[in-house]
């Protein structure tokens, strides 16, 4: 069933490549699969409390870059975001690693992250000599991406999905049980290294596609439809993924039909499976 599903998936998105740009097609469904592997990682190792911060880091993130990028004349915005981006989710992870306590690591960074995000934003709208559309990131517009953009989201997407499958084991087994996997003699640090590095990256990067309000939707909706309907870990990734990167195709074709941003249509058809699953659980 699954196997016909993901079929199915592929010739709706070749579909859409033919009637409309192809490169629509590929950011929505290159940032959807890679989201979706990396809410799985965020379920297992419970971190949602760092999920749900990201996209204030992001927004940070990215403002720094495109300030940075206009003030030191390289082009290199996407870069200088991840790099700030990353830098950002690692301090967190390093307090939280540091026994500071996660809710209070997190609302201190949200708190600064917001207040930063705002000063940044002012000073790219009154500073930066190019105009820039900074509605772009907090909605999101797929449509505007550019071609360096694109090949940003697919370059991310295959290092998130290159990561997981090598290590996916190892993640839901420290998210499981992380003493027995010391014990074991797994560095477990190294893990954590990875999943701060895989949520980072992909919340910075993904940020222009997925906007940063849609974010939190894209990290927290996959493993939510999935953990309602799967019995098992493998079964939970194939139904996050599935769902994910169908409800962002259909979301990019109703939403180019209706007028209305691309990932707010896919939130809401996520939404959709989700209360759907739950229904026919209770059936």
């Amino acid at each position: 069933m699954k196997l016909l599903l993901a079929v199915a998936i592929i010739i709706y998105a070749v579909g859409l490549s033919l009637l409309y740009n192809p490169y629509w097609v590929l950011v929505m469904a290159s940032a959807s699969f890679s989201f979706s592997l990396v809410s799985i990682i965020v379920a297992y190792r419970k971190i949602f409390y760092l999920a749900a911060e990201m996209p204030h880091v992001s927004l940070l993130a990215v403002t720094l870059g495109i300030l940075l990028s206009a003030i030191l004349g390289s082009g290199a915005e996407i870069p200088l975001s991840i790099a700030i981006g990353l830098a950002l989710t690692y301090t967190v992870g390093y307090m939280i690693h540091r026994q500071v306590e996660p809710s209070i690591a997190t609302s201190i960074f949200v708190g600064s992250s917001t207040s930063l995000s705002v000063i940044a934003a002012y000073l790219v709208l009154t500073r930066v000599p190019v105009p820039y559309n900074l509605a772009g990131l907090i909605i999101g517009d797929p449509l505007l991406a550019s071609q360096a953009e694109v090949y940003s989201c697919l370059a991310i997407m295959l290092f998130t999905a290159s990561a997981f499958t090598l290590t996916y084991h190892e993640q839901a087994s420290i998210g499981l049980d992380r003493v027995a996997v010391k014990i074991a003699g797994v560095d477990t640090r190294a893990y954590d290294l990875l999943a701060y590095t895989l949520l980072g990256l992909n919340t910075v990067g993904m940020l222009k596609v997925t906007g940063y309000i849609m974010e939190h939707v894209f990290i927290l909706m996959p493993p939510a439809i999935a953990f309602s309907i799967a019995k098992s870990y493998k079964a939970s990734v194939q139904t996050a993924v599935l769902s994910s990167v169908a409800s962002s195709l259909i979301g990019l074709h109703l939403s180019i039909i209706l007028n209305l941003p691309p990932p707010g249509v896919a939130g809401l058809l996520m939404l959709l499976i989700y209360a759907s699953s739950l229904l026919v659980k209770r059936i």
